[in-house]
């Protein structure tokens, strides 16, 4: 049981907002802001409305999980969902780079992945590519945190997230039923990378506060030699910030879940649940 602030947003939503919001003020990130927009503004009103924060949850367990390696099909959700470490062998699934491939389902349209990895990670040299379905593959543009070594995907659990597209269509995979589908592929095969557990994470109704939230810490704080109308889109953007907030509130009860203490995931049961049929009030997280 832990809290995951890092799934609710990335760079790539205060890019939609402000497209120069790196290249303006020469930063490679922004992670110190989106960490104090998380730690000293989200934390603090979701305590202030009864939530506990180390219940949030947009970490869900996949529908399906299906290899393709040397052009057959297998069945991967059960060692994907299980808390067995080690149990999901990615270099036997990405034996053959570029055209073995996963594929991870879900019921539901997500905003990215989580993996959970133990000792069993890769040295080996390689870039993780994820694609989803519109009638054709279509690449993302992710911000994977599996890379703990750069340029080595699998070197390291952790999320790969992206921003969700618009026109992402259901299909099948082989037998394995109409989802939304992504297609993870890999540039060289990630010698000894093994995983304990994928999640599939969707989209948190408090990502546009705290998207919102951080760009106005970056613009209040906004470098005395950067000229333009910081202040001004200061203003706004908390403002932005709050009317978020508000909207959220009445939503946040399924967000939050107690399952089973041994695995990150949430069942089926617990996302349905809402904030109106959690018993003693949406901070009170034992589910029916």
């Amino acid at each position: 049981m832990s809290w995951h602030p890092n799934d609710l947003f990335t760079e790539l939503d205060l890019l939609a907002y402000e497209g120069s919001i790196l290249t303006s003020f020469q930063k490679v990130d922004w992670q110190e802001k989106r960490r104090k927009a998380v730690t000293d503004w989200l934390r603090p009103l979701l305590r202030a409305n009864g939530f506990a924060v180390e219940r949030f949850r947009t970490r869900f367990e996949p529908d399906a999980v299906v290899g393709f390696t040397g052009a057959a099909y297998s069945d991967k959700r059960g060692a994907a969902i299980s808390a067995d470490a080690d149990d999901l062998n990615l270099a036997t699934i990405f034996a053959t780079a570029g055209s073995d491939a996963l594929y991870v389902g879900s019921d539901q349209q997500f905003r990215g992945i989580s993996l959970r990895m133990q000792d069993s990670v890769t040295a080996t040299a390689n870039v993780l590519s994820v694609a989803y379905w519109a009638d054709a593959w279509i690449a993302l543009d992710v911000v994977d945190k599996t890379q703990k070594v750069t340029g080595k995907s699998f070197s390291g659990g952790g999320s790969v997230t992206w921003r969700m597209p618009e026109d992402w269509a259901l299909r099948s995979i082989s037998t394995f039923g109409r989802r939304y589908w992504v297609k993870l592929t890999v540039s060289a095969t990630p010698a000894s990378a093994t995983a304990g557990q994928f999640g599939v994470i969707r989209h948190s109704a408090l990502a546009p506060a705290v998207t919102f939230w951080t760009l106005a810490l970056i613009m209040r704080e906004a470098p005395a030699s950067a000229s333009g109308p910081w202040l001004e889109k200061a203003v706004w953007y908390e403002a932005q910030a709050e009317a978020a907030w508000q909207r959220a509130l009445s939503v946040l009860g399924g967000e939050f879940e107690t399952d089973d203490p041994l695995t990150d995931q949430i069942s089926e049961t617990e996302s349905e649940q809402t904030t109106s049929e959690a018993t003693g009030g949406p901070w009170r997280m034992e589910r029916a």
